[in-house]
């Protein structure tokens, strides 16, 4: 024990001799972080991080009444020592003496600090000599204000948090500015014992701790009497449990890819770094359309007896911001992200491309295009008979006729009348695929992917809609807004990339076509919404009914929902887009609409009555004459034509 006693004496002389300590001081001393991720609400909606959970708080963010209650706590001759108290080490070499054992350190905030950053938790004599040595060069290098914010940032708390904002966010479920003085005291009694003073484990013992603290800060006349008085009264923490961060969700999944797909941070510095994310997403929006996807779901399952029917949503803003993404009915039933991580084909969802071909290639809605039996030779055989096996697509009804307008055929999402319409123009049809990105370049093509036979996903999806709302400009989606390091520097800004797909004139008339699919269609399930806004889009069933699609768009945002099942199965007989995805998306599109307003489309009229052409394609030509004249009266019931120029472009 002598020994013992001796060896803390010779460590308190030898205070300001020569360095016993070899380690470097150029190693770096900032802790890993981790990065915060924030809603368009300016709220925190999760992180992302290694094997702590440390939030990065700079000295003068961090309250006053908390510096005060971790100095009462720790070390209340901190501001006056040179980061050895001989008066503490003394009176803990006397407390280990009486114990025969090392039992307290005695060590200031300094020593801990040097402590955590480079030494082992071992109580030893000569770990507790390095110890001092640390603390006298940390001292002579740092100021105290740099010292406090290393140790606030290093400190172990319980409940997985290190560093008083992480305590702050796990403890309390709020920010650091936010805290009271009495949990600033709890915060500080905490550091001594975080397992021992654990408030959701022993309430009392934390309770207890923390009134000690408040008591010191008073007699110390950091509070006032006042304050004391009403931090006593305060209970522990409002929470009941603690509030574990938020790491993971098909939100959060996704946010990171983008990060890490454009090259915005590396995965070492996403994880580790402290930045702060902020993002488009809506995080109201976000929870509204997964609990309205999850319900639509649940009931189609439990109708039609369907245990692994799946569901999906993505939609973004006019300018390409992400609203909010939904991968499926619960991410902690199934991560994976059906909006973006699998390709399915899309069905009837692909159609409004073929008749964008055809708008921009001269034709005209009012034009007749043949909805008579296809067959086409295919390269199989049967292997029962040796015959060549022939492509015969249908139609949703199973029926035919001799023509149709390509208004009806398109509103009705009609098959073999779009086939006939694509085949007038194959290539130019892959052109357009290829220029709204539904399709790679190098992607294969036949007649079938005019039908959507193609794979795909949402994110690829609402990307090529959002040229049919924008006029003919694709916006891709981005969903990271900026990105800010830990010392506030804004390192990155995100932006929409823009491209023009097609000519406006063209996009205009088909999205007219596209109004009446809501209006008369087979999106006609979601009329009702038309009454105060406008709605385009259309639906999308697979083959057999294994994947239903609606994608839609208002002035103010493009959104599509899917539902199909991870086995690729069929869900029903009947379960066609218009009918399954439809009715959900008529309810997100109301909550989005009445949060940011959607309005009536306002055609650039000059450019359409210019660009609009007459009819050319009839199965008789005397019939020109009767549908041209119809041709002009939906104009005018369309209002594409005013009145003072609907009569001065008969062509």
């Amino acid at each position: 024990m002598l020994r013992l006693f001796l060896l803390t004496l010779v460590a308190v002389i030898t205070l300001f001799q020569p360095s016993l300590a070899s380690k470097s001081y150029e190693m770096k001393l900032m802790p890993p972080f981790a990065s915060e991720v924030y809603g368009n609400n300016g709220k925190i909606i999760g992180f992302y991080y290694q094997k702590h959970f440390r939030l990065y708080t700079p000295y003068d963010k961090v309250p006053l009444n908390l510096v005060y209650a971790v100095v009462t706590a720790e070390d209340d001759r901190f501001f006056s020592h040179k980061g050895i108290d001989p008066i503490g080490i003394l009176r803990a070499a006397i407390t280990d003496v009486s114990r025969g054992k090392v039992v307290q350190g005695g060590s200031t905030i300094t020593q801990q600090l040097a402590k955590m950053i480079f030494l082992s938790p071992q109580r030893t004599i000569e770990r507790k000599l390095k110890e001092i040595e640390l603390a006298r060069k940390l001292e002579k290098k740092l100021t105290k204000e740099e010292i406090l914010e290393l140790y606030l940032n290093y400190v172990y708390l319980s409940n997985g948090a290190y560093g008083v904002r992480a305590a702050a966010w796990v403890l309390f479920g709020e920010d650091l500015y936010q805290l009271t003085t009495a949990q600033c005291a709890l915060l500080a009694g905490i550091i001594r014992g975080p397992e021992y003073y654990n408030p959701f484990k022993h309430p009392e013992r934390a309770l207890k701790r923390r009134n000690f603290i408040l008591k010191k800060m008073l007699e110390k006349n950091y509070i006032t009497k006042d304050e004391y008085e009403k931090a006593i009264k305060e209970p522990l923490t409002p929470l009941k449990s603690p509030n574990l961060p938020r790491t993971a969700g098909y939100d959060l999944d996704f946010v990171k890819y983008e990060i890490l797909k454009k090259g915005i941070l590396t995965k070492r510095e996403l994880y580790t770094g402290g930045y702060k994310i902020f993002t488009s997403l809506d995080p109201e929006i976000e929870n509204y359309a997964q609990e309205i996807l999850k319900n639509y779901r649940d009931f189609y399952a439990n109708k039609h007896k369907v245990d692994d029917l799946q569901c999906a949503g993505f939609a973004v803003d006019r300018d390409g911001r992400v609203i909010f993404i939904v991968g499926g009915s619960n991410y902690s039933e199934t991560k994976l992200n059906r909006a973006f991580q699998v390709q399915r084909p899309i069905g009837s969802t692909a159609k409004p491309f073929t008749y964008l071909t055809a708008f921009q290639n001269g034709w005209s809605p009012l034009d007749f295009i043949s909805n008579q039996p296809i067959e086409k030779p295919t390269d199989k055989f049967d292997p029962k008979t040796g015959e060549r096996v022939w492509w015969r697509p249908q139609n949703y009804e199973g029926t035919f006729s001799p023509f149709m307008t390509l208004r009806e055929a398109l509103m009705n999402s009609v098959n073999v009348a779009t086939l006939h319409l694509a085949m007038e123009f194959p290539q130019k049809v892959r052109k357009n695929l290829i220029k709204f990105e539904l399709i790679d370049k190098n992607s294969p093509f036949n007649l079938s992917y005019v039908l959507g036979s193609f794979p795909s996903n949402l994110y690829r999806v609402v990307r090529a809609f959002s040229g049919l709302q924008n006029d003919g400009i694709l916006k891709e989606p981005y969903v990271v807004e900026k990105v800010e390091n830990k010392f506030g520097r804004v390192v990155y800004r995100g932006f929409p990339k823009l491209k023009r797909a097609s000519d406006t004139a063209s996009v205009v008339i088909l999205r007219s076509i596209l109004e009446d699919v809501v209006k008369r269609g087979t999106a006609k399930t979601i009329s009702y919404l038309t009454k105060d806004f406008d709605v385009a889009g259309k639906t999308g069933t697979t083959n057999d009914f294994k994947d239903a699609y609606f994608t839609g768009f208002t002035t103010s945002f493009v959104m599509s929902i899917w539902f199909g099942r991870d086995s690729y199965q069929t869900m029903w007989r009947g379960a066609a887009g218009g009918v399954v995805s439809a009715p959900p998306w008529g309810k997100i599109a109301e909550k989005i609409c009445e949060k940011y307003g959607c309005g009536r489309f306002e055609p650039p009229y000059e450019e359409i009555v210019k660009n609009y052409p007459p009819p050319s394609h009839f199965p008789e030509k005397e019939m020109e004459e009767i549908y041209y004249d119809n041709l002009i009266n939906q104009l005018e019931e369309e209002e594409l034509v005013g009145e003072d120029n609907s009569s001065s472009d008969r062509r």
